[in-house]
C-alpha cells in the first residue's frame, strides 16, 4: 500500500489525525426498553436507531433509573452528548427528565428531542407547552406497527430514501428524526468552521513565535473532522503557517489534503491561491527537489489562469531569483529568467513588488539608474504608486515603506532611504518581512561596484547603521555585547547609536569595573554637544523594560541624573541587554532592581483633597505644567501636596513614575520629600510633602518685594539652596531647573526646600511642552543652551542659583529682556 492509499484509508476511517472517533455525532437516548415496557417503546427505539444509522452517528441507550440515580459516567454521557432523545410518556419521570435536560441547556447543549406517546390529546398539549426550546414529537402506531409522528408539519419535504409519507403531512418517526438531526448536523458544521476560524484569528492576534506554532499544531489536530477541511480553513491555516515561516507545515498540509481522493479535497488543492501558497512554501523550504516541484506547480497554475495573475508570475521570478542568489550570484541564466518573469508581472499589472525586484535585478545585471531608461521608468511608476497612498510618514503598510526604501537605495538617495528606514522601524514588521528587504539590499551592495577610496557621507553612514539595525533585528538568537540602537532624545528625535556591554574592567576607559558604553552614530562634525558616554556599573541607578514597546528599555544613570530611552532591533536583544545590566548592578549600592514592577502594584497613598468654604479644592500653586493642590494623607492624617499634570503624552508616564520611585529615597531638610505617584483620571499625580507658605517667586511678587536692601535675607535663603543642591549633587542628581518658582519657603519656620528636582525634563514631555527653554531661558547656563539637554552637569545648577539670587535682589527674573 503506497502513502496515498494509506492516507486515504485513514481519512475514510476518520483517522487522518488523532482522535478519529470524536468526529462522529453522539446521540444519547433515554427510553424504557425493559421487558415490562410496552412493546411500542422497543419499536420507537428501533426508529431512533434507524435515524442515527443514516448519519453514522453513535447511539448510547441510558435507562431512566440510572440517569435519575446520578451515576457520574451516566450523567457525563447524557450532558455531553451532541443530541439527547428522551421518551417522556411516563408522567412520574417527566420532572426529573426535564431537570436533566435543563442542565444540558445550561451547558449550551441545546439539541434535545422529547418523544411522547400521544394517547391523550390534553396531556399531549400540556406537555408540548412545557417543551419550549426543545423539539417535541408526539407519536402513535398504526395497524402495521409503524410508528409515526402525529403532529402535522405543512410543507415538509423529505427526499431521503425509504421515507414515505404515511398520512397527509405525517411521516414516520425515523423520517422526522432524520430531518431534525440533519438540521443539527448542518448547523454544527457551520458552527465548527466558524469556531475554528475564530480560534485561529485570536491565536494570530494574541500569540507569536513558539506559542503560536504550538497552538497551530494543536489546531491542526482538530482536522480529525472531515467537515473542517474546507477551502477557507485550509487557506487560513496556510497563511498562519506562512506568518511563522513554518514552510514544512504548509507543504505537508497541502500534500495531505491532496492525498485524499474525494471531490471536496480535490477542488481545494486545485484552487489557484492554494497552488500559489504551496509553490511558495516549497521554494522557501528548499529541500532537495523542492525548487523544481515549486516551478512545476506554479507554471501549471499560471497556464490555467486567463488572464494571468501577477502574483503567480512574480513567484516564478522569485524562484529563479533565489536560485541565482544561492549560486553566489554566478547563475546568470537564472538571473535573466527572474528578470523575464518579474518584467512580465510588471507589464501585466504594475505593482510595487514586481517593480522593486525587477529594478534590483536590473541593477545587479549592470544597469545604472542614470543611464537606463527602463530603470528610470520603473522608478517613476513605483514613486507614483506609492505617492497615491499618501506621504511617507502616513504610510502604514510595511511593503509600501520598504519599496520606497529600496527605490532610494537603488538610486543611492541615502537621505530619503534613512527617512524610510525610521518609518520601517516604527511599523515593527515581522522578522521575515525584514529579512526579505535586507537580503535585497545586501544583494545590491554585493554586486554594485563602489570606489573604496571615496569619502562616505554622513547620510550613508546613517544608512549603514540602519542596515546593521535591521540585520540584527532579523537574528533569532543573540549573544552579542554590542548592538545598534535608537536613543529617543528629549526632543523626541530617534538618534542612531551603538551600545556596548563591557563585562570586564576597561583599560581604554580607565575603569576597574564593568560598564556600559553608548555613542551616537554619524554625529555632525564640529558639534559641541556630547555624543558618547561610558557608565561604570556603580554609576547606573537602574534599568527597566518599557511597557509600551517590547523593544525598549530605560537606563537610569547618576551622571547628570540622566536617563536614556533605548530601542533595540528586537525583543531578543532588549532582553539580553536588560539581563546583563541587571546582573552588572545587582550588588551595587544605591541601585534599584525592581523598577520594572508595575507602579500600580505598589500601595498608592489614600488621600482626600482639602476643600475651602466654597467647596472648591485648595490650590497651593500653578506652574508651567500643572497645578499643585492641598490634600490629606488618610493613613497618617498628615497634610500633603499633590502636583497634577495632564497626561497628554502617555509615553512619558512610565519613566516619570520610575524617576519618582528613584528619588523618593532621598531625604534632606532643604529638598521636598517625594512620597509617590499615580496615574489617575487622565492626570499624572505626584505626592509630596506640603510646605506652608509658597514659592520664592510668589513671595517676592506678592509680599516681600525686591530684597536688594536686605542682603542678610538673600544670604539666609541662598545658603539653604546651596545645602539642598549639595545633597542632590552628592547623590549625583542635577536639578536642571533651579529658579524661584521651584524653591518653596515655609513662612512659619523660614525653612527653604527645593522642589521638582529630576522631573522637569519628563514633565515637559508629558505635557507635550515643545518650547522646552521658553519658561526658564533666563536661568539657563550657557553650556545648557550650547550643548543641549545632555551636555551639562552640576555647575549648570550653580549658574541657575546665581540667576535666582538676582531674582531675589530685583524681584524679577534675570536677563528679563531675553524673554522678549
Amino acid at each position: 500500500m503506497d502513502t496515498r492509499q494509506m492516507i486515504e484509508q485513514r481519512w475514510l476511517s476518520g483517522g487522518l489525525f488523532p482522535s478519529s472517533n470524536d468526529a462522529k455525532m453522539k446521540v444519547v437516548c433515554v427510553i424504557d426498553r425493559s421487558p415490562s415496557a410496552p412493546p411500542i417503546r422497543q419499536r420507537v427505539y428501533e426508529e431512533i436507531e434507524k435515524a442515527c444509522k443514516s448519519f453514522d452517528a453513535t447511539i448510547q441507550h441510558i435507562s431512566f433509573e440510572k440517569l435519575d440515580f446520578g451515576e457520574t459516567s451516566v450523567l457525563d454521557s447524557f450532558y455531553n452528548a451532541d443530541v439527547s432523545i428522551s421518551e417522556a410518556s411516563v408522567q412520574t419521570q417527566q420532572s426529573a427528565l426535564f431537570y436533566h435536560i435543563g442542565v444540558r441547556e445550561s451547558m449550551g447543549m441545546d439539541d434535545n428531542f422529547i418523544l411522547f406517546h400521544d394517547t391523550d390529546p390534553e396531556q399531549t398539549l400540556a406537555l408540548k407547552l412545557s417543551c419550549v426550546g426543545n423539539v417535541f414529537f408526539p407519536y402513535l402506531e398504526d395497524e402495521n406497527h409503524t410508528v409515526y409522528v402525529t403532529e402535522e408539519e405543512d410543507g415538509m419535504k423529505i427526499s431521503l430514501d425509504g421515507d414515505a409519507c404515511l398520512y397527509p403531512n405525517k411521516y414516520s418517526l425515523s423520517a422526522r428524526l432524520k430531518r431534525g438531526i440533519k438540521q443539527i448536523e448542518t448547523s454544527t458544521n457551520i458552527h465548527m468552521k466558524e469556531r475554528f476560524l475564530s480560534d485561529l484569528r485570536k491565536a494570530r492576534e494574541n500569540l507569536k513565535g513558539e506559542e503560536l506554532a504550538k497552538t497551530l499544531s494543536n489546531m491542526r489536530n482538530r482536522f480529525d473532522d472531515p467537515q473542517l477541511l474546507s477551502l477557507d480553513i485550509v487557506l487560513n491555516m496556510l497563511l498562519s503557517y506562512r506568518d511563522i515561516q513554518d514552510y514544512h507545515a504548509m507543504v505537508t498540509l497541502v500534500q495531505d489534503v491532496q492525498a485524499i481522493t474525494n471531490e471536496q479535497c480535490s477542488k481545494i488543492v486545485e484552487i489557484p491561491a492554494i497552488q500559489q501558497l504551496y509553490a511558495f512554501a516549497l521554494n522557501r523550504r528548499n529541500k532537495k527537489g523542492d525548487r523544481d516541484k515549486a516551478l512545476e506547480v506554479i507554471l501549471k497554475a499560471i497556464n490555467k489562469q486567463d488572464p494571468p495573475v501577477p502574483d503567480m508570475i512574480c513567484l516564478c521570478g522569485r524562484i529563479y531569483k533565489d536560485i541565482f542568489v544561492e549560486s553566489d550570484c554566478k547563475d546568470t541564466a537564472a538571473r535573466d529568467k527572474a528578470i523575464q518573469w518579474y518584467r512580465k508581472g510588471f507589464e501585466v499589472h504594475p505593482n510595487e513588488y514586481a517593480g522593486i525586484n525587477l529594478a534590483t535585478l536590473l541593477v545587479i545585471s549592470g544597469k545604472e539608474f542614470a543611464k537606463s531608461s527602463e530603470l528610470q521608468r520603473i522608478g517613476m511608476t513605483l514613486n507614483q504608486l506609492i505617492g497615491r497612498k499618501g506621504s511617507l510618514m502616513s504610510l502604514t503598510d510595511y511593503w509600501d515603506v520598504a519599496t520606497f526604501f529600496e527605490i532610494c537605495v537603488l538610486a543611492e538617495d541615502y537621505g530619503k532611504a534613512n527617512q524610510a528606514a525610521e518609518c520601517m522601524f516604527r511599523l515593527e514588521p515581522p522578522i521575515w518581512y525584514l529579512k526579505s528587504t535586507v537580503n535585497n539590499i545586501v544583494l545590491i551592495n554585493t554586486c554594485r561596484k563602489k570606489n573604496e577610496d571615496r569619502i562616505v557621507s554622513e547620510e550613508e553612514q546613517i544608512f549603514n547603521f540602519w542596515m546593521d539595525f535591521f540585520m540584527e533585528a532579523a537574528k533569532e538568537i543573540s549573544s552579542d555585547l554590542r548592538y545598534p540602537v535608537l536613543v529617543l532624545e528629549p526632543n523626541r528625535v530617534y538618534q542612531p547609536s551603538y551600545v556596548q556591554i563591557n563585562n570586564e574592567s576597561s583599560s581604554e576607559d580607565d575603569l576597574d569595573e564593568p560598564s556600559v558604553r553608548l555613542w551616537h552614530c554619524g554625529a555632525p562634525r564640529n558639534c559641541k554637544q556630547i555624543h558618547q558616554w561610558t557608565f561604570p556599573a556603580s554609576s547606573i541607578k537602574g534599568v527597566s523594560i518599557y511597557k509600551r514597546d517590547k523593544r525598549a528599555v530605560f537606563l537610569y544613570v547618576q551622571q547628570n541624573s540622566d536617563d536614556f530611552q533605548i530601542f533595540f532591533p528586537s525583543e531578543t536583544q532588549k532582553h539580553r541587554f536588560y539581563d546583563l545590566v541587571s546582573d552588572m548592578i545587582e550588588d551595587k549600592e544605591g541601585t534599584v532592581l525592581d523598577l520594572e514592577m508595575e507602579y500600580t502594584s505598589s500601595h498608592p497613598i489614600q488621600y482626600e483633597y482639602e476643600i475651602d468654604e466654597k467647596g472648591n479644592r485648595v490650590i497651593l500653586g500653578r506652574g508651567t505644567y500643572g497645578v499643585v493642590v492641598a490634600a490629606r494623607d488618610l493613613t497618617t492624617q498628615v497634610r500633603i501636596a499633590i502636583k497634577e499634570v495632564p497626561e497628554k503624552n502617555i509615553e512619558e508616564v512610565q519613566p516619570l513614575h520610575e524617576e519618582i520611585r528613584l528619588h523618593s529615597r532621598l531625604s534632606h531638610k532643604n529638598i521636598v520629600k517625594y512620597l509617590g505617584s499615580i496615574s489617575e483620571d487622565g492626570f499624572f499625580k505626584i505626592f509630596m510633602e506640603q510646605v506652608p507658605g509658597g514659592s520664592l517667586s510668589t513671595l517676592l511678587r506678592s509680599k516681600w518685594g525686591p530684597l536688594k536692601d536686605n542682603e542678610a535675607t538673600i544670604a539666609f535663603y541662598t545658603r539653604q539652596i546651596l545645602e539642598g543642591l549639595r545633597y542632590l549633587h552628592d547623590n549625583k542628581i542635577v536639578h536642571r531647573d533651579i529658579k524661584g518658582d521651584n524653591v518653596l519657603v515655609n513662612t512659619y519656620s523660614g525653612v527653604l526646600k527645593i522642589s521638582d528636582f529630576g522631573t522637569s525634563k519628563r514633565l515637559s514631555g508629558l505635557h507635550n511642552f515643545t518650547e522646552t527653554f521658553a519658561g526658564t531661558l533666563q536661568y539657563m547656563a550657557p553650556e545648557v543652551i550650547d550643548r543641549g539637554a545632555r551636555g551639562y552637569g552640576a555647575p549648570a545648577d550653580i549658574w541657575s542659583l546665581g540667576c535666582t539670587v538676582i531674582e531675589m535682589a530685583t524681584g524679577k527674573p534675570p536677563f528679563i529682556e531675553s524673554a522678549h
